[in-house]
């Protein structure tokens, strides 16, 4: 993933439109919000491959989605399409939908630019089937689009164009900016209507697609309780601010009550690491799928989100050993976002506002566009795009019948914000529900406030209470952990020695093997002597 900072298109019809645009902000912060509705969105499938009539059809019914809005256009039955076929069978027939069917309002600006001034459907929802991405082709002639930097990037994924298929006879090479960025409002309240909110239910297959709607269906009437697990880079330089988005996670999760398991660590978690209850995962920076997820026996809390930043995360959604978000969502994860192709990584989502949105209660799509600084570009959103995976979390959960401990954690951070009153109220609940999930929680907390001595004994009470072997496992992993961040690392090889054998006959000891292996590295082969 390449670094050259935030690059915009500067065409001079691009900056009179965004002009236009640029007036409409200043009512972001004083319009109610509402929420986006089944009634708000368009279900769009390929009409040409009966599975994904039926995917929409399951979609539409899950969602009380209006017949009316069902959407279904013959296209290429192919991941990859060239520009001329994206315009051809995706992007004016659907303009002709909308149109046909009073969807929009369309209009021209100060200066002829044709765009929709009012729209009544606000999001698309793409169908498996679909083709995901749009390929290059020669950069433009013209002097002025010549001026944009990157502007012979003209490939992007088919959603991203889709957000704004509305305005007519836009340049194509890089990026355009996306007012709806880092706002706090629902779509539906945004003065915004020249852009369409586009969410994509995709993966390796139909069958995943279905449980992805049903998981996100689940996870609205329970909730999304479990653990958030984040793993840094370590990248220098310029590249430092992936790790600041996972680092503003880590510090609102915690706040919020939602427990926190860190890797710090520049390599990512480590082969078949026992990653139990996952709810959330945010993390970077490897090719493909690796560390948890290659465990067969790893599955994702239902309805989870879970993101991996790569360049490529999307570049093909059919094998999920492969990159990343088929690879997630192979996982059991209901959620996740993608790059089709190279974004740069300030042109991808910011990971730190999606997560900021989310727990506040907006939907994942609105999360995502409110996290993206640019459209047409290389950005995709997998999942259900009216899922609103935290709903009501701001409210006390009533329900303590099923996840009473994370739900006790949480209520516990509702009551007391101080942590002098916090800390015992939790160590109390801890031993009354005898509960190792939250005195490994409080241990996550001490470890990242630097009280290792501290955080090593809860981790120690949590291990004898945990009921299962992978979760024992995990707090002789953070013990570990203790003791790398202390830079003792001949005591976090004895921890790792000493578990080999106590966990021989788990999968998961293969994270011991890694964590010994990065920690004592083999002796490299002896030279052979030239013959």
């Amino acid at each position: 993933m390449m670094d050259f900072g935030l690059i915009f298109k500067s065409t001079l019809m691009l900056r009179a439109f965004f002009l236009t645009v640029a007036i409409t902000q200043i009512a972001l912060t004083q319009a109610n919000d509402l929420p986006l509705r089944p009634g708000h969105v368009a279900v769009l499938y390929n009409s040409s491959e009966p599975e994904s009539r039926e995917l929409a059809q399951f979609y539409a019914e899950m969602r009380r989605i209006p017949q009316g809005n069902m959407v279904g256009i013959p296209m290429p039955r192919k991941q990859d399409i060239s520009r001329k076929e994206y315009e051809d069978s995706i992007r004016d027939p659907l303009r002709e939908v909308f149109s046909k069917r009073q969807w929009w309002t369309l209009a021209k600006d100060t200066r002829g630019v044709t765009l929709p001034s009012d729209a009544i459907i606000r999001c698309v929802a793409v169908m498996k089937g679909v083709p995901l991405r749009i390929t290059r082709i020669a950069p433009p002639a013209s002097e002025a689009e010549k001026k944009a930097q990157f502007f012979e990037n003209n490939e992007a994924s088919v959603d991203s164009e889709l957000s704004v298929f509305g305005i007519q006879k836009y340049p194509i090479g890089s990026a355009i900016p996306n007012p709806y960025f880092d706002k706090e409002i629902s779509f539906v309240a945004s003065p915004v209507k020249f852009m369409t909110l586009v969410g994509r239910v995709d993966a390796k297959d139909y069958l995943t697609c279905q449980q992805m709607i049903l998981d996100a269906l689940t996870a609205e009437k329970t909730g999304l309780w479990g653990r958030t697990y984040v793993d840094f880079s370590r990248k220098p330089g310029a590249f430092a601010v992936g790790d600041q988005w996972l680092e503003g996670i880590t510090k609102r999760a915690m706040r919020a009550g939602a427990p926190v398991i860190t890797d710090r660590n520049k390599e990512t978690y480590t082969t078949n690491y026992p990653m139990e209850d996952a709810a959330v995962y945010f993390g970077w920076y490897t090719w493909n799928r690796n560390g948890p997820f290659l465990n067969p026996a790893m599955r994702f809390r239902t309805g989870a989100v879970a993101v991996h930043l790569h360049s490529l995360s999307a570049a093909q959604m059919a094998d999920p050993s492969k990159n990343w978000s088929s690879a997630l969502l192979d996982r059991g994860a209901a959620a996740t976002l993608g790059n089709t192709w190279e974004p740069y990584l300030q042109m991808s989502h910011n990971f730190d506002i999606f997560h900021d949105r989310l727990l506040k209660g907006y939907s994942i799509v609105e999360s995502a566009y409110m996290a993206a600084n640019t459209l047409s570009w290389q950005g995709v959103v997998f999942g259900d795009p009216l899922y609103r995976p935290f709903k009501d979390f701001a409210t006390p959960p009533q329900d303590l019948s099923k996840d009473k401990e994370y739900k006790a954690i949480r209520l516990s951070h509702l009551q007391w914000t101080d942590p002098e009153k916090l800390t015992p109220k939790l160590r109390g609940l801890a031993a009354k529900l005898n509960s190792g999930t939250i005195y490994e929680a409080m241990g996550y907390g001490l470890l990242e406030s630097k009280q290792y001595p501290q955080a090593h004994a809860f981790f120690e009470s949590a291990k004898a209470l945990y009921p299962s072997q992978q979760g024992k496992l995990r707090q002789l992993l953070n013990q570990v952990e203790v003791a790398r961040r202390q830079k003792n690392t001949p005591k976090a090889l004895q921890i790792l020695r000493d578990g080999q054998s106590v966990y021989a006959n788990l999968p998961e000891v293969k994270s011991i093997a890694g964590l010994i292996t990065i920690l004592d590295p083999p002796a490299p082969p002896p030279t052979q002597p030239k013959k």
